[in-house]
């Protein structure tokens, strides 16, 4: 919760992110990265897997230039 203070993020935003990301990629030491736009940026949500239950590692909020790689890509979906 406090990253998402930080980066003034509702919960909808962080949600709407693991839920319908425009993209997944893979990360570090068996870790997600789900990835929605929202304007110039990009919410980014870090998870990973407790046994089947994905947990939220981090979330934070840059600019989409830096991270965003054009979507349709999907390392991972959490309802799959």
């Amino acid at each position: 919760m406090g990253r998402m203070r930080r980066w003034n993020l509702r919960d909808r935003q962080v949600l709407r992110a693991l839920l319908f990301p425009e993209e997944v990629l893979r990360g570090h030491r068996n870790r997600f990265i789900a990835h929605r736009r929202a304007g110039r940026h990009v919410v980014r949500v870090v998870y990973e897997y407790e046994d089947r239950t994905p947990i939220v590692v981090t979330v934070y909020y840059p600019f989409a230039e830096r991270y965003f790689k054009g979507g349709g890509l999907y390392e991972d979906q959490i309802f799959s």
